[in-house]
């Protein structure tokens, strides 16, 4: 019966580590999707129309720094996460999605970012371009504005099967969930030790769990989302995404190593106290 428990717990176990990984990771997946569909190759694009006409002796190494700069630039990436924020609030609380104010974020953005692609191009950049370009993406004709129109119609009509890929975003976003996810691990560990009344076993089961789930996230459910991302595109943004999996590959190896080093605890501890472990339990 004792076996049987400790492998039910494991399992338990391995499917809160999944669910707790997810929910660190889904807002940073979120956002990079998003940033990548929307912000990073108009930016990119407007940028080097622009500043190859005003700079056309910029070389083709100082172009691949340029666009360096804009992929993972922590500005637009924060006007993703803005976005993202707009849909989500327009899902649960029937809020209208402000472009306005999304393109406007994207204008500050690139205000912030001039002494960076300054840097990148080894050139000052005049004020009339920097406007140039911040025009290029805003105004109303703009193919991001337009990208992002199409995408509120979109979200505005969507059906509720739709809507509730959204809320359960949400749901696994929220800190409750985080919170539920660790007080259960902890409850998990307390009931092992217990269980197996030792006070390292429950290393070995949670070493197990953290392996298995490690495969799970690292391996598994990038597939799962590498299937589904082109209907989730289509179906919520209303374009082709590119789910940004690299965090949970990252965290599936950190999981399957930390589940390792417990297994090795748990031989070390359990060579050196053996004989403590038959006297005394």
């Amino acid at each position: 019966m004792k076996k049987v428990i400790n492998v039910f717990l494991t399992i338990i176990m391995a499917c809160v580590v999944v669910l707790l990984v997810i929910s660190l990771s889904i807002r940073t997946i979120s956002t990079k999707t998003i940033s990548n569909a929307f912000f990073e190759e108009e930016v990119s694009n407007n940028m080097k129309e622009v500043l190859a006409n005003t700079f056309p002796d910029v070389s083709s190494e100082n172009i691949d720094a340029l666009e360096n700069v804009i992929k993972d630039n922590e500005a637009i990436n924060e006007v993703a996460n803005d976005l993202l924020n707009h849909i989500s609030d327009s899902i649960s609380s029937g809020n209208k999605v402000d472009s306005e104010t999304i393109l406007n974020e994207i204008s500050v953005a690139i205000d912030r970012n001039v002494p960076v692609i300054e840097e990148a191009l080894g050139k000052d950049i005049p004020e009339e371009q920097i406007k140039e370009i911040q025009s290029k993406l805003t105004d109303e004709n703009s193919n991001l504005k337009n990208q992002i129109d199409q995408t509120v119609d979109k979200i505005e009509n969507m059906d509720s099967s739709a809507k509730q890929v959204i809320k359960t975003y949400d749901a696994l976003d929220n800190n409750v969930t985080k919170i539920l996810c660790i007080i259960s691990l902890v409850v998990i560990i307390v009931l092992l030790g217990i269980i197996n009344k030792s006070f390292f076993k429950w290393s070995l089961f949670s070493g197990i769990s953290l392996i298995v789930s490690g495969a799970i996230v690292g391996m598994i459910v990038p597939m799962i989302v590498n299937v589904v991302e082109v209907a989730i595109g289509q179906r919520l943004l209303g374009t082709t995404i590119d789910i940004a999996v690299n965090s949970l590959n990252m965290a599936g190896i950190i999981c399957a190593v930390i589940g390792i080093v417990l297994i090795i605890v748990y031989a070390i501890l359990n060579r050196r106290y053996r004989t403590y472990d038959r006297q005394y339990y």
